[in-house]
């Protein structure tokens, strides 16, 4: 197990790309915090990851709250000790002409996908640093590489995510590696919600791109985006 004991913090966790992601760190070793809105969600998935013989923390989170992430944070360290790697899973999209779109629903996509990411990383990477090694991996999109009609707002926030990746890749440094992956349409309950063409991958697909970019022998340089599709996977 390559990543035996290390402690993986997953958001949005509860379901879709993020329970995948929290099984494919388990499979490795990891032990879990699983952090979502939706308490059944996240209890479903410390299920599944305690079936993995690993342990879970399931952690009710609002990561646009930042009083809610501090918690989280300290939870975290309070049951395992130690935060190796961070996924910054969490996001939503609202399909609609930008005339259309409310400031309720700007808001919405940017505080969840950008100040979630900021609150999560801000709180989480002290821990890492302190120790001088880990992971974080942000999860962008295809969305993040090109425009696409009707997501303006989505696309500038997962445009907004490649860039904090690299940025924060050259703050940190050193033995922290930072990596954004961008994938194509998956199979979850939010792309279907947006589109009505059948997605080209799969949530584990997802996850064992993640999985790869959080093992040790991991080369790729810090602040790399990783675009995926069904075949082949392009690294940028």
């Amino acid at each position: 197990m390559r990543l035996k004991d290390q402690t993986a913090i997953v958001t949005g966790g509860g379901r879709g790309i993020g329970r995948a992601i929290c099984l494919s760190l388990a499979g490795e070793g990891a032990n879990i915090v699983i952090v979502a809105r939706t308490e059944r969600e996240i209890r479903e998935t410390a299920r599944l990851v305690e079936r993995e013989g690993r342990e879970a923390l399931a952690v009710k989170t609002d990561i646009r709250n930042e009083e809610e992430v501090i918690s989280m944070v300290s939870k975290a360290m309070n049951a395992f000790g130690r935060i190796d790697i961070l996924v910054n899973n969490a996001g939503v999209a609202y399909r609609k002409y930008l005339v259309e779109t409310s400031t309720e629903e700007y808001d919405e996509i940017m505080d969840t996908n950008v100040k979630g990411m900021f609150f999560c990383t801000k709180y989480a990477l002290p821990h890492l640093l302190r120790r001088g090694d880990g992971r974080i991996v942000n999860i962008s999109s295809g969305a993040g590489k090109h425009g696409i009609p009707k997501l303006s707002i989505y696309c500038a926030s997962k445009f907004a995510v490649i860039g904090f990746t690299e940025s924060l890749a050259y703050e940190v440094g050193g033995g922290i590696q930072v990596y954004a992956v961008c994938p194509a349409g998956v199979n979850t309950g939010m792309y279907h919600s947006l589109f009505s063409d059948e997605p080209v991958l799969k949530p584990e697909d997802v996850a064992n791109k993640v999985l790869e970019l959080c093992l040790p022998e991991m080369t790729l340089p810090s602040g790399s985006s990783v675009e995926i599709y069904r075949q082949p996977m392009r690294i940028v």
